[in-house]
């Protein structure tokens, strides 16, 4: 069945009101476990589901958790909770997603067909994309140590340098590590490392090293949703996505403030 037609359940079989239940609850969870916005997925969410021919689609969205409710073409109100635990940044997912949701409210797409593609999707996301992560890092230090006045070989150590950041907290997440400990580590090797490599590079500029290091690991999407959420009046995931950005600076700023102790410890002079 296609378009409207498609919310269409039959007596004694719930096939089709699973199959709409659990794509809503699907795409919504892939916006907002890879960086989207909570107003997206809600958007996404009553999209679809009035793709799918159902009535008074609600849904309330923060970032640990979404609710999802609707009325089916025979009158029964189904809800739905589900918890969002994984959170990264990969716009990707959230544009891939977003094309589904078009394709279904525009009537392309039937619930079974529309869970098949985001399944493809969360398949995708759970292969991971680590190996693009690394040059994406290193390639992202790179440019940012050009605009903070470093020059070559600023460029090169600091790629290097985010490169193994990024590795390492891809191992940490291996562990179930919520981002604390990667981002202390992260913090902590983006600053020594420079600073040891200064002892064998003359002339080098430190500063464009490390304020090159650590941009990717600067918490900039949920900022900035906390600042859309925030003026769009949705308080709660205004608030979440802000303290999660300031808690994020303050581990990686905590890091990089055990570097000179350690430098110190290194060259024999004591902590």
């Amino acid at each position: 069945m296609q378009g409207g037609k498609a919310g269409v359940s039959y007596p004694g079989d719930n096939t089709v009101s699973v199959q709409e239940m659990e794509a809503l609850q699907l795409a919504a969870q892939l916006i907002m476990e890879n960086g989207g916005e909570t107003f997206r997925a809600e958007e996404t969410v009553r999209r679809m589901g009035e793709g799918f021919g159902l009535q008074q689609v609600e849904s309330f969205a923060v970032p640990s958790g979404l609710f999802i409710s609707y009325r089916t073409e025979e009158g029964r109100l189904e809800t739905s909770v589900r918890r969002v635990h994984h959170r990264s940044t990969n716009l990707t997912m959230v544009d891939s997603v977003n094309q589904i949701s078009r394709e279904t409210a525009a009537g392309k797409l039937s619930p079974k067909e529309a869970l098949v593609r985001l399944r493809t999707v969360s398949d995708l996301q759970k292969k991971g994309t680590g190996l693009r992560m690394l040059p994406a890092a290193a390639i992202c230090a790179g440019g940012f140590t050009f605009l903070f006045q470093g020059g070559w070989t600023e460029a090169l150590l600091s790629m290097g340098i985010a490169a193994l950041v990024q590795g390492t907290g891809m191992l940490l997440a291996r562990i179930h590590d919520p981002g604390i400990a990667s981002n202390i580590v992260g913090g902590l090797l983006t600053a020594l490392l420079p600073a040891l490599a200064a002892g064998w590079i003359p002339g080098l500029i430190t500063e464009a090293v490390v304020a090159g290091a650590l941009m990717p690991l600067v918490p900039g999407v949920a900022m900035t949703n906390a600042v859309q959420d925030t003026l769009r009046g949705d308080m709660v995931s205004g608030l979440s996505h802000g303290t999660s950005a300031l808690m994020t600076a303050c581990l990686i700023a905590g890091g990089a403030l055990l570097a000179p102790p350690l430098i110190r410890l290194i060259q024999g002079g004591g902590l």
